[in-house]
């Protein structure tokens, strides 16, 4: 059962509040009253520290288990064994949990960890500061599933964590019988068939999707991997389930096509001079070319007109060659390694592996780079991670900040959040951020606040937003006599080493983000060896050089510093002319800082400043709703087809469907071998043609919703338009697959039956790669109109602007 509220948007019929678009409640009234309600997203994990306590009186008695008695203990130890959608620790699977990681690991788990574990297997979201214990918490975790029979995902962010949690866990799951592995970008097919059926598998999330999608386009069973979509426990989990939600994972095919060929485009737009040939608007999301611009281009073409239908291609490419010189920069959106584009997740800092942008502007990039083009191939078929995650029947995270996304994960996932707090108290100090007019006065103050903080010996780290910004400040400080080690997406290769070392006294680091980087950094180097000295120096600084899109991301640079109940401090240095300010700040508080920005003290500096934050989280979170919105009809239907492939993989769908329709070529191939033959040969040539047919009919669906913005200027609900047309371009979908199968069977000789498909023509693609679509940097057409009307909104409904 569900209610609506006025817009037309689902929620809970139980939940006190609606899924719904801003307008159907103010959203800072909506917070109050999800303030004093304690709904939706929140919760409480009081109810298991009567458990965690309870453990503590059981742990003489685990302890006086045989190692040989740990795996019986832990299954005797359940409520009810048997699969069930969550798992209720006892305090006796709790005190054997704790104990055999004592003894296997060296590490005896805090009650904080006992109570993570216990909310992690009851399906929650919890938050746990840096440096309290998320590993081991989500590993007794996975034990807890696994001994009452559960398969479990331990998601994680690269194949580094995934392989170094797997081997660092691996004894523990071994002293209770639990079979556990780790599949990675190069897991060969074959072994990752092998991992799936172990108890507990470390993984990518990425690399789980990338095997759900081949699985999909398998002709046999043999041919599949099988994942067991049972539990999932996801390790920064706010920035997967949320930043990277919609990011869709790509399964492509080769293709006969040629690339597109952008050298011409490339060369004309390097022609164009800025604010003659073109202007960039004011969120610095979008070039257009002026009507000098294109009467200059449409001369050098040879006097064509670029509006006509004949040149729609042409302008396309040219548009895609400006916005790529213009507005997508090197060392920042992406790097050139070995004379190819690496995209940079700029929430993670690192290269974004297997991940390119959409709708030809990587190929525009390439050229502009004079790099081979090269070809997006054939989109075979797609799946979120957002898709992926709620296919799991059990389904929980943990990460630094979630209870700030508490009602993004309520909303999309029904997925509860709750914070478990410090087992120490805090002694990190946070200062006042400072706010600047100009760059170069943020570059001086930070070097002064880092040349003071190491000449005391205190670790210094010092956050950036980009590449070229980390090796900008390496630059300068080494200019001061200040060695800075520097972790980036150039680099990252040397991750662990670099940050085990950035505790150490007197180290200096430069980082480009820290979220999801996995690696405590510990006061006195890895071992500790000097944490006396270090401490008493300070403790680590954090310099933060501007503030990120989102506050997640910040507070989780502050969290590196204070680990444990260690001291620390940080500082932020934000400037007027940081991208999150010009970007997303209303044009009448840039004004405000244009005319009067020497009188403003840092009190009104900082308001604007925390106001683009807000605004850009505001954006994110609508892009989320929209994209979720707009893949549900997408996931639906390949959800239909799939059930019916599965009928023609492993069933007599595709002979039924073929004799229905031409029975007399059926008997005569039949009579000509046997049925036997004949229904394998509709069985191959059916799947061909439904695979075929979805790949026709996604790529349609994109470009209806490429388009579909525009029905906003109609006063038309475009989601709401999308979802009509999709269902109406699906009418129709599988009498078409096998009317085209029952034509292609009808013209088979009785000499081709028992041979490969391939005889008939029928070709699948000779080799199928995977990626995930990075969000275009300039946003989706969408998104620009979205800017639009919320400018428009601003300035004729509240006339702020």
């Amino acid at each position: 059962m569900s209610t609506r509220c006025p817009s037309g948007h689902f929620g809970p019929a139980n939940s006190l509040r609606w899924r719904a678009e801003p307008s159907c409640l103010d959203g800072g009234m909506r917070r109050w009253i999800e303030r004093v309600t304690g709904a939706p997203g929140s919760t409480s994990f009081r109810r298991f520290r009567r458990i965690v306590s309870a453990a503590n009186e059981r742990g003489q008695w685990a302890g006086d288990l045989d190692d040989a008695d740990l795996s019986r203990a832990a299954r005797a130890a359940l409520i009810s064994p048997g699969r069930s959608a969550v798992v209720e620790p006892t305090a006796d699977l709790l005190a054997v949990l704790r104990t055999a990681a004592r003894r296997t690991l060296g590490e005896e788990p805090f009650d904080e960890q006992l109570l993570a574990a216990c909310a992690l297997a009851a399906g929650n979201a919890v938050e746990m500061d840096t440096g309290e214990g998320k590993t081991l918490a989500g590993a007794l975790a996975a034990a807890a599933f696994a001994v009452a029979g559960r398969r479990v995902h331990v998601l994680s962010v690269n194949d580094y964590l995934a392989e170094r949690d797997a081997a660092w866990m691996r004894p523990l799951f071994d002293s209770l019988d639990i079979r556990v592995g780790w599949v990675g970008q190069h897991t060969p097919l074959m072994t990752r068939a092998e991992m799936y059926r172990l108890d507990v598998v470390y993984a990518p999330v990425s690399e789980v999707g990338y095997d759900v999608l081949r699985d999909r386009f398998a002709t046999t069973e043999a041919d599949r991997v099988s994942p067991v979509l049972d539990v999932a426990i996801v390790d920064e989990a706010d920035a997967v389930l949320i930043d990277e939600a919609v990011s869709p994972l790509v399964l492509a095919g080769t293709s006969t096509d040629s690339p597109e060929d952008f050298t011409l485009a490339d060369a004309l737009v390097q022609e164009l001079d800025p604010g003659l040939h073109y202007a960039i608007d004011a969120d610095h999301a979008t070039v257009s070319l002026t009507d000098a611009g294109l009467d200059l281009l449409e001369n050098r073409l040879g006097g064509v007109n670029l509006y006509d239908t004949a040149h729609t291609a042409t302008l396309t490419r040219l548009n895609l060659a400006l916005h790529a010189h213009v507005l997508v920069h090197r060392d920042v959106d992406y790097l050139v390694v070995d004379d190819a584009i690496k995209l940079i997740n700029t929430a993670r800092g690192r290269v974004a592996h297997q991940q390119r942008w959409p709708d030809g502007l990587h190929a525009a990039v390439e050229a502009k780079e004079q790099l081979t083009v090269s070809s997006p191939g054939i989109v075979l078929d797609t799946l979120t991670v957002q898709d992926l995650l709620r296919r799991y029947m059990t389904l929980s995270g943990m990460s630094g900040t979630m209870v700030a996304v508490a009602e993004e994960l309520a909303e999309f996932y029904s997925l509860r959040s709750g914070r478990i707090e410090r087992r120490l108290p805090n002694q990190r100090t946070d200062l006042p951020q400072r706010v600047f007019l100009d760059e170069d006065s943020r570059v001086d103050a930070v070097l002064v606040e880092a040349r003071e903080r190491h000449r005391a010996g205190q670790p210094v780290l010092v956050g950036t937003q980009s590449v070229a910004e980390s090796e900008h400040y390496a630059k300068v400080l080494a200019e001061a006599g200040i060695e800075a080690h520097v972790l980036n997406a150039r680099n990252d290769a040397r991750e662990a080493a670099v940050i085990a070392e950035a505790g150490e006294y007197g180290a200096v680091t430069i980082s480009t983000q820290m979220s999801g980087r996995g690696t405590d950094i510990r006061l006195g180097g890895i071992d500790e060896h000097d944490h006396r000295r270090v401490a008493r120096s300070g403790g680590l600084a954090v310099l933060q050089i501007g503030r990120y899109p989102s506050g997640r991301l910040d507070a989780q640079l502050r969290g590196r510093s204070g680990r444990q109940g260690d001291p620390g401090t940080t500082a932020t240095f934000v400037s007027t002319t940081d991208e999150l300010v010009q970007a997303n700040a209303p044009d009448h508080l840039l004004e405000k800082i244009r005319r009067r920005g020497s009188q403003l003290d840092q009190t009104t500096l900082g308001s604007i400043i925390d106001q683009a934050q807000r605004i850009a989280e505001g954006i994110q979170h609508d892009r989320h709703r929209d994209t979720w919105d707009f893949s549900r009809a997408i996931a639906r239907q390949r959800d239909t087809v799939l059930g019916d492939r599965e009928a023609v993989m492993n069933g007599d769908r595709a002979a039924l469907e073929v004799t229905r329709r031409i029975p007399e070529a059926f008997d005569r191939l039949a009579s000509a071998s046997s049925p036997s033959v004949v229904a394998r040969l509709a069985r191959d040539v059916a799947l061909w043609c439904l695979d075929e047919q979805w790949c026709d009919h996604l790529a349609h669906l994109t470009e209806i919703r490429d388009g579909i913005h525009l029905q906003a200027l109609a006063g038309v609900n475009p989601r709401d338009e999308f979802h009509r047309i999709a269902l109406r371009e699906f009418r129709g979908f599988f009498a078409s697959a096998y009317d085209r199968a029952a034509d292609i069977i009808r013209d088979v000789t009785p000499d081709q039956l028992g041979q490969d498909i391939t005889v008939l023509g029928l070709r699948r693609p000779s080799a199928t790669w995977t990626y995930m679509t990075s969000d275009n940097p300039l946003g989706s057409p969408m998104d620009r109109a979205a800017r639009a009307a919320g400018k428009w909104i601003r300035t004729r409904v509240y006339r702020i602007e």
